[in-house]
């Protein structure tokens, strides 16, 4: 073999090599820098209950979430549990205590300081609690006669709101005593329902696709509105009661005072979550089904400020109040932070897998986006927005083993071959 054939040969080596690994590569290219990532304040583990709801408190003080046992035949007892956590000391991911039911949670909220819980019951449950974070004992419970999709709560706590399925209505309760004040009626199924931070105003939407708003001093609605698509399960409203927001298979953006909307955007599949900053001036929308896209939007205009594609359908959104900090969780198994000027997201972090009962209630954020609590599959997870992992070197796209069986391969041809030419061309002593 003479030299040049032996070139020949090493460089068909070399880029069958090259060939042959490029089909492990995950990513665009080999050697690329991780995103930014971060670590959990803590993680608390629900066992083999999967996490169908969270909510936090204000200050972040306080956290709630609820988890079952996602039994499918609806005939059997799910064994639902509420846990309370206390994060004002020393950010500790044991719960304060926790409640069990013997069917399960479907939704939960928690006033602004934290001191009220709220929790409807799910399946045969259909049942509304209330909690003071003092004690693991409802303060009462209230028999609506239907699976509650929703609850809200008041800044203060003194408010509460049911929206109770197949009764098709809404219950608005007095919180400090276990009494109905009013029940504001529905076209469908009731399926969810926001309250302005003082209850006085309130929003509510059906499967039949009807959006309803309220001032709750009269069960007749002020307005009412047919979006278009098969229903709405996302639906928010500003702190103040004057500005609305809801999906169907499109965007929609009201004031309190017309029932026509002050804008629409239409989206490439249904809108699965909507979230109105409180103060009234941004949203975040999260597609589902076949849209993996986060949008977000100044309410002053239809055209959204910026869209993120992830690799699934977005889950759950959150907002700060402000609007200042975005918080989107997907499909694709990751937890994603953005801020507001820009869709390139501060960090991102793989949970444990994603939401495996309700959607649209796994997620939450601190008023002012200092901390976002999150439900994976099986766990519970508490954020801290400004703990960032700066990126590192990584060659994750190739298959590690593969790359190095080829070089390793390729070695041992290359020796061989080089002593087969040295030993055919080696000269014989005269």
């Amino acid at each position: 073999m003479n030299s040049k054939r032996l070139k020949v040969h090493f460089l068909l080596l070399l880029t069958f090599m090259i060939i042959g690994n490029s089909f492990f590569i995950r990513e665009s290219s080999a050697f690329i820098y991780s995103d930014p990532s971060t670590t959990p304040l803590w993680s608390y583990s629900a066992g083999k209950q999967y996490v169908s709801g969270v909510a936090i408190s204000s200050e972040g003080s306080y956290i709630t979430a609820i988890c079952d046992n996602q039994v499918s035949n609806i005939n059997l007892p799910e064994n639902g549990k509420l846990y309370l956590f206390d994060n004002s000391i020393s950010n500790t991911k044991s719960p304060l205590w926790n409640y069990s039911i013997t069917n399960s949670f479907y939704s939960v909220a928690i006033s602004a300081n934290g001191s009220y819980i709220v929790a409807g019951g799910g399946y045969s449950e259909a049942t509304v609690y209330s909690f003071n974070n003092s004690n693991s004992t409802p303060q009462w419970i209230y028999y609506t006669g239907s699976w509650i999709y929703d609850v809200g709560i008041t800044d203060d706590g003194h408010l509460v709101a049911a929206a109770s399925g197949i009764s098709k209505k809404v219950f608005l309760l007095n919180n400090t005593e276990p009494s109905s004040i009013l029940e504001f009626p529905t076209t469908g199924l009731t399926l969810r329902v926001a309250l302005s931070s003082t209850g006085r105003y309130m929003a509510v939407t059906d499967n039949a696709a009807k959006l309803y708003f309220f001032n709750t001093s009269n069960i007749s609605p002020e307005w009412s509105y047919t979006l278009s698509g098969y229903g709405s399960s996302s639906l928010s409203i500003s702190a103040d009661g004057n500005y609305i927001a809801s999906g169907g298979d499109k965007v929609y953006f009201f004031r309190k005072n017309s029932s026509i909307p002050l804008w629409t955007y239409d989206t490439p599949d249904y809108v699965g979550s909507v979230k109105l900053s409180k103060d009234g001036n941004y949203i975040v929308v999260g597609g589902d089904y076949m849209d993996y896209n986060v949008y977000f939007f100044n309410r002053s205009s239809p055209t959204p400020e910026w869209i993120y594609s992830t690799k699934g359908e977005i889950t759950s959104v959150a907002i700060s109040y402000n609007g200042d900090y975005i918080v989107a969780q997907s499909a694709d198994h990751f937890l994603y932070l953005f801020n507001r000027n820009s869709s390139i997201p501060i960090w991102r972090y793989r949970l444990d897998g994603i939401f495996a009962s309700s959607k649209d209630y796994s997620l939450d954020m601190s008023t002012d986006g200092k901390y976002i609590i999150a439900g994976g599959r099986h766990y519970i997870y508490l954020f801290d927005r400004d703990n960032i992992k700066a990126p590192e070197l990584i060659i994750s796209g190739y298959n590690l083993f593969f790359m190095f069986s080829i070089i390793g391969l390729v070695l041992l041809i290359s020796v061989i071959t080089t002593f087969q030419y040295l030993k055919k061309n080696v000269k014989k002593p005269f």
